[in-house]
């Protein structure tokens, strides 16, 4: 199945926007656009989790202030991989910082423009549907590692209609970016529509160590480990990449370090 026809499939979206007449303008919009389902309205910050969780959607339109309570608070526990494409829909430009901050896929400044909207929902549209064609499903991965007996030493990743089998000494690091990972290898990215704690438990024996809730990293591109001002602690690769290492995870980093030392000396 194409892209093209991906593309011909309802685009399932949750509008959580607490003004009413902000709300109305935002259904408005959505109205002239093709294959839209909007399958939830919210008007209050803790309404939306019930909402990803009943039904999944592709696209959460958020305005930032939310009646009773913070939206980036409730969603900041779920994993990466469950979350919709975030559209931040907000009359503030400060919001714009916030929408780099929290991965955001895209945001609209009020009043609306509704050539800048129809882009946004395309964008969004397209998006969806490249990582629907692209992504293999575990049925499928299953089947190619079975007939061709490929071994767990290959990451398996479909992009442009190919089947490409990654070595894992070649991959430096990857992140949890939506509902899908970016894997990082060298100068290629590649996405990868699997869950972050998923790719976890692939990569784990491979020398791989998850730093953040939304990164994992490869022990052996790792340069060196340093602290930062806020007692939590940075990772510079070998490539002079820097990732933060979120203080949860700070003592599984810094055990795998000190094998890797010991391992070293005893050579």
């Amino acid at each position: 199945m194409g892209e093209a026809a991906f593309q011909d499939r309802l685009l399932r979206i949750v509008v959580a926007e607490h003004d009413r007449l902000c709300r109305q303008r935002v259904k408005s919009l959505l109205a002239t656009e093709r294959e839209i389902d909007i399958v939830a309205e919210c008007t209050r910050a803790g309404e939306i989790i019930d909402a990803l969780r009943a039904h999944q959607p592709d696209v959460l339109l958020l305005e930032p202030r939310m009646l009773e309570g913070n939206p980036f608070d409730l969603l900041a526990p779920l994993p990466p991989e469950s979350l919709p494409l975030l559209i931040l829909t907000t009359a503030q430009d400060q919001y714009a910082l916030k929408a780099f901050e929290t991965k955001a896929f895209d945001y609209i400044l009020k009043p609306f423009n509704p050539r800048r909207f129809h882009v946004a929902i395309e964008r969004a549209r397209a998006d969806v549907a490249r990582f629907q064609e692209d992504s293999l499903t575990l049925r499928q991965i299953n089947l190619i590692r079975h007939v061709k007996s490929i071994p767990e030493e290959r990451l398996i990743i479909k992009s442009g209609g190919r089947v490409l089998f990654l070595e894992f000494d070649e991959v430096d690091w990857i992140e949890a970016a939506a509902n899908y990972v970016t894997v990082h290898a060298g100068s290629q990215v590649y996405r990868l529509r699997e869950p972050i704690g998923r790719v976890e438990k692939l990569v784990a024996p491979h020398n791989f160590s998850r730093i953040h809730r939304s990164v994992i990293v490869s022990v052996a591109k790792i340069k060196e480990l340093y602290p930062c001002n806020s007692g939590e602690y940075m990772v510079r690769l070998k490539n002079g990449k820097e990732l933060a290492c979120s203080r949860s995870y700070n003592s599984a980093i810094r055990s795998l370090l000190h094998c890797r030392t010991e391992s070293d000396r005893g050579r």
